[in-house]
């Protein structure tokens, strides 16, 4: 019955190291994800371009909090999504910057289906 016990215990430890390794990649794109943000938003140009850079950060750092807490937020992932999506539709971007953003988004949108 200890074997039981002990092989359990094992297995759900796996089964947890496992859900921390998804978050921890899931953190890592979130993080390239701002970084990319941060390097547009230096080159905005009026006030709503800055806004949608702002709230996009503001939902990617909300679903980061949740993920520190091993907790997936999918609203703060899909508004998170939608927001990127708006600015790479209205936002004057370089060329580098709007591929890399247009990358995250698709990462982002891989990462919220498997889940």
């Amino acid at each position: 019955m200890a074997k039981l016990h002990l092989a359990a215990a094992a297995l759900a430890a796996a089964f947890l190291q496992a859900h921390e390794m998804e978050f921890s990649d899931l953190r890592s794109l979130v993080d390239k994800t701002q970084t990319d943000l941060r390097t547009a938003s230096d080159l905005a140009h009026g006030n709503k371009q800055n806004d949608r850079y702002h709230k996009a950060q503001d939902h990617l750092s909300k679903l980061d909090r949740s993920l520190a807490h091993n907790k997936y937020n999918k609203g703060e992932m899909n508004d998170s999504i939608d927001e990127i999506k708006s600015m790479l539709d209205h936002n004057t971007l370089q060329v580098r910057l709007r591929d890399a953003l247009a990358h995250d988004l698709t990462e982002l949108k891989i990462a919220r289906d498997r889940r």
